[in-house]
């Protein structure tokens, strides 16, 4: 009786860890972006705050593991809140970037997600701290190589402000070596990095559209420019540097 009973047992176990369930690890992305995967670089004027929302997103694997997004790195004068959170994914989370006065210029963090269990996986991404009135980053003499289709050249141009209560506009005087006439207005997004030349007429009759990006030592802008009336549009690519 005793030989059956033992039998059984083993049978039992046997039973038992054949039909145990083997955990699937999680499977997961990290985004700051909602079109683009992975941390992209962000921007943020000296004086003020920044919402970076994070997406983990689960794809596959177990459902009951937490994720958990630490940020380390932060620059003298950045304050982030918070620095760390927890919990299943699908969620967004979002880090407040706060800058009183940090450096101006590009600082690295990193962004560390972890699972129990697993190996951690860290994103190295820039915080670009620009000045809430970027104008003043390009004024006075500029020197810039134009590569356009027809041809590349280069000429020097300069950068000045016409309303000093206005911020983040800037002129550039003789833009696309077009005159000392031409003056073309530009407009900063310091959230972005980003700027616009929005279709304007520069004087001389060269009808301008454009935009571009920049960073604290260079502007690049991409535009196309038609002299009127009856000119063939010419698309260009200015680089534009302070000295």
């Amino acid at each position: 009786m005793k030989k059956i009973a033992l039998f059984l047992l083993t049978l039992s176990a046997i039973n038992f860890s054949c039909t145990k369930q083997v955990k699937i690890p999680l499977s997961y992305n990290v985004t700051n972006d909602a079109l683009q995967n992975g941390v992209l670089d962000i921007y943020i004027p000296d004086t003020a705050t920044l919402d970076m929302p994070v997406l983990v997103k689960f794809l596959t694997g177990s459902t009951l593991d937490s994720v958990q997004l630490s940020l380390t790195g932060i620059p003298a004068g950045l304050s982030v809140s918070p620095t760390t959170f927890k919990a299943l994914p699908t969620y967004t989370e979002d880090f407040v970037f706060t800058a009183q006065g940090v450096s101006l210029g590009n600082h690295q963090l990193t962004l560390t997600s972890s699972v129990s269990g697993q190996d951690p996986k860290t994103y190295n991404f820039n915080i670009i701290v620009l000045p809430a009135n970027s104008a003043n980053f390009f004024t006075g003499g500029l020197t810039t190589h134009n590569a356009c289709s027809a041809t590349d050249y280069q000429y020097t141009i300069g950068g000045f402000i016409a309303d000093t209560t206005g911020i983040n506009v800037l002129y550039i005087n003789n833009f696309g070596g077009y005159g000392p006439e031409a003056n073309a207005r530009v407009t900063f997004d310091p959230y972005h990095g980003t700027v616009n030349v929005p279709q304007q007429t520069i004087g001389n009759g060269v009808q301008l559209h454009g935009s571009g990006t920049y960073t604290p030592t260079t502007l690049t802008i991409n535009y196309t420019a038609i002299l009127t009336p009856g000119g063939i549009p010419d698309n260009c690519t200015a680089t534009i540097v302070k000295p």
